[in-house]
Order: structure tokens, then sequence, then C-alpha cells
């Protein structure tokens, strides 16, 4: 019998079905409706973890129960699908699948690592750190589409020319696992971090009742961030190699940037608009006042995000007669088609979960570990996002939580708004998801160029317990500590 017909394989594919089904005969899940919302949950966590299916087949698992069952009108699922906030992403990933076309990504990369030296663990905490940067702005899956390529250029140039050599080398495999973990670390520093902020952004939004600014966001992420990104490179550095020098390597990078030349026409064009949509982004706060109606609609961040990559497909480019700066072949080639169907599904998954009262059950189940204590709270709000996001995705963890915690912590210390510090606990919880290679496009993406599995699985534990420790202390600190209105109260 063939590999895709095998028994196992078999097994594994209804085991999703058989999880819905178990759910439906369990009175534990609450009434019907509820128990239809488990056991989606449970169907779609089981193929995420197997892969036995393609994840955006996955993601259509609630279309396809709504099919055969009415749960929910079909037409309420499929609107359960809409996500307005994704269009951040979607152009942020646009604009930067032509930094990948012309080659200013591999320009950005090549700068950064001339400063860092041929050491190994050097290197391994110098990927980390560049991706982790990058990701403040860039999904996960993007930032490691950009930067894999360059890191494994640079592994082939030190002798490692195939995947199971890679995967054979500590040293090889640590620095693909670093671009990985750093294209997810910093994904809850601003908005555009990947879809996990998208969803916990688009929730808060809604939950508050108006559009935070995006400053108000990052100067609330970025000292986390900046405090899990140092504690998860000490842990890169010191992760177990079987060489302690790259032979040639600096040298590499100096003969690629040399055939680079000076930055192109078409690199600055798609770097600018980039950078002008974040600058109108981050300086929002001080153009709002006086561009209120609808004739100035066009400068919110999400519509530049769609305005800037519209632009740029009609852009001409110098260099390339009859091609724009982005074009349908550039977005055929270097677009994470995945994220078309992980967003969207996550939040449909969140929606179905509040409309079938799954989320309600859930609660009640969670209510016992929350009343206790502040600091109890703030364990099991990092700890439990945190294993959902490993063993699923961040996305998908941040459609199924960030409701949960709004929810169940709607009326903490009696505040209108009581589920604000627990928006930005559990969102940035679910950002640290290193172990399992379906957790993130990133790890998916370095897993293919021959990462190591089994020592991104462990010392992707490791680094998760410690992202979760240092998130812990962090919010007892200036939530329960200090208790800074920074992070008690919505932003203004």
């Amino acid at each position: 019998m063939s590999e895709s017909l095998s028994p196992s394989r078999v097994l594994c594919f209804l085991g999703g079905p058989a999880l819905l089904l178990l759910a439906l005969a369990l009175p534990l899940f609450g009434p019907l409706e509820s128990r239809f919302g488990f056991g989606i949950l449970f169907w779609m966590v089981w193929w995420w973890i197997t892969c036995i299916v393609d994840i955006k087949l996955t993601c259509l698992v609630p279309i396809f129960v709504a099919c055969v069952y009415s749960y929910m009108p079909l037409g309420k699922v499929l609107e359960a699908y809409v996500h307005r906030e994704a269009v951040l992403i979607f152009g942020a990933t646009a604009i930067t699948c032509a930094w990948v076309r012309w080659g200013f990504a591999r320009r950005l990369a090549l700068n950064f690592l001339m400063r860092v030296n041929g050491s190994v663990r050097a290197q391994t905490a110098g990927w980390f750190l560049l991706c982790g940067a990058t990701s403040f702005v860039v999904g996960n899956t993007t930032v490691a589409a950009m930067f894999a390529p360059v890191a494994v250029a640079s592994l082939m140039y030190a002798g490692f020319h195939s995947n199971e050599q890679r995967w054979h080398s500590k040293a090889a495999s640590n620095i693909l696992i670093a671009v990985a973990w750093g294209a997810s670390v910093g994904g809850m520093a601003t908005p555009l971090g990947g879809g996990q902020s998208v969803v916990t952004y688009g929730l808060l939004n809604k939950y508050l009742g108006y559009d935070i600014y995006f400053i108000d966001w990052t100067l609330r992420m970025i000292p986390l961030s900046l405090l899990i990104m140092a504690g998860v490179a000490i842990i890169m550095y010191f992760m177990r190699t079987d060489m302690e020098r790259f032979s040639g390597s600096k040298e590499f990078y100096r003969q690629e940037l040399e055939k680079l030349g000076p930055m192109t026409y078409e690199e600055k064009i798609s770097f600018y608009g980039f950078a002008l949509a974040i600058l109108l982004a981050v300086c929002q706060p001080l153009y709002a006042p006086y561009t209120k109606g609808p004739q100035w609609a066009w400068l919110k961040p999400t519509q530049m995000f769609c305005i800037i990559p519209l632009l740029l497909l009609f852009w001409p480019s110098r260099q390339v007669k009859g091609e724009s700066i982005l074009s349908g072949k550039t977005m055929k080639e270097y677009f994470p088609i995945t994220i078309l169907f992980m967003w969207p599904a996550s939040v449909a998954l969140s929606k179905i979960l509040g409309a079938t009262g799954a989320g309600a059950v859930f609660g009640q189940w969670l209510a016992p570990f929350m009343g206790g204590s502040d600091t109890l709270s703030i364990v099991a709000w990092s700890l439990v996002p945190n294993i959902l996001s490993q063993v699923t995705s961040d996305t998908a963890a941040a459609g199924v939580m960030v409701p949960l915690a709004i929810e169940a912590m709607s009326n903490w210390r009696g505040l209108p708004f009581g589920a604000v510090p627990w928006v930005w606990i559990t969102g940035s919880a679910i950002s640290w998801s290193y172990a399992v290679a379906s957790a993130t496009g990133a790890q998916g993406i370095a897993a293919g160029y021959g990462a190591n599995l089994r020592t991104m699985f462990v010392w992707g534990l490791i680094a998760a317990f410690i992202s979760v420790l240092l998130t812990v202390l962090y919010f007892w600190v200036t939530v329960v500590i200090l208790g800074l209105d920074f992070y008690i109260m919505p932003p203004a």
C-alpha cells in the first residue's frame, strides 16, 4: 500500500472527524451548539498537529461541517472568515515580496551579517536578532521567506550543500532555527508583526469600540519584546554546536554584496513605500486630529497598506522593461499563500467558538484558576495560550484565546474594560511558539531547508518556558506590583 493510503495515515485523517463526534457525545462540553464549537476546534487542532492534510484545507473545516449539519447558518459561517485588519499583513507582505524580487531583502541581511564575526554562536545570535527586529513590522512567514534563502546560501558557502547535511549539523541547523525563531519573536511588537498580532489588534479594537493607534500598541509591546529577544538570544548563543567557526562565511557576505552593486531604483522605491506606510502608522496620533472625515480615510494604516502595494503594481521598473516594481509574477512566486487561509480561518474559529457558546463553557472551566489571585491569573493566561500556540499555530491560538480572555476577565476589578491587561498578556504569550514546525510559517520554512526538528522541539520548549516565565514576571511587576494604568487602562 502506498504511503498516501497507509493505515496510519487513514487513521490520522479520520481522527479529526472522530474528535468532533466524541465532543458531540460528551455532556462535559455543554449544550449541543457548544459541543460543535469544541468538536470543530479539536478537529482542526488534530489536523494541524499531524499535518495529515494541507493546512489550507484544515482552515475550511468549519465550512464543511456547516454543510453537513447546520450548527450555524452557512452564511454566518462564511461571514466569520471576513477580517478587516488582515489587509495590514497582506499589504506589508506584498511590499516585501518586491524586496525579495529586487534584492533589497538580500542586501539588508548581508549588510547586517558583514558586521557579525564568523563564530557559529555569534552568527546564530546575529541571525536571530536580525530576523527578530525585522519581524516587528513584517509577518513571521514573510521574514523567514526573506532571510532563510540568504542563510542557506551562506551555509552552502561554508560546505553545507544539502538538507541532509544541514539536518545532521548542529551548527547549520541552529542557524536555520535562529531564522525561524527570530521571525516569530517580534510578532507582538507592532500590529504588523504577524497573524497573531493582527487578530489580537482586531479583537481589542472591537472590544474597546474604537481603533487604537499603532504607537499606543508598540509602546506597550516593545519593552516585553526586547526582553524576550534578549532571553532567547542568550539561549541560542549557548545551544549545543558541533563546530565553533564557519569557514569563509564573512568573505562570502562581502562577495555577495559586491555582486549586488549599488542600491537599485526598484529597491529604493519598494523600501521607501514600506517606510512611508510605517511612518504614517507610527505618526498617526500627530495628524489624526486634523484629518477627520471620510475624505481622509485613506491616511489610516489599514488603507495605506492597501494603497501602496496597488501603486507599486503600476509603478514601472527601470531595470526590466515591461515589468512593474510589484507584479503578479512576483506575488505568485514570493507571497506565502497560506496566510490567505490562516488568518481568516483563525478569526472564523474564534467567532464560531463565541457564537456556539464554547467560549463561555471554556471560560467557566478557567474561572476557578482566574479567581484566586492576579498572580495565578497571569500564570494561567500566559501558560495556556502558549501551550495552544505550540500545538496549533500562533494565529489560531490568538483567535481562540484572546476572545476567551476578553469574556472571562471583562469585569476584572470592576473596571469598564477590565480585560485590557489580559489581552496584552494573552496576546504576548501566544507569540512565543518555537517548538513545533506547524506553529508558524517561519518554522515550516526552516524545516523545509533542513532545520533539525528534534533540536527545534527540545530547545524550543526551553525557549518557550523562558519566554513565558519572563512574560509572567514582566506583567506581575507592571500590573500587580506597580499597578500601571499604562497596561491596565485602555489606550487613549
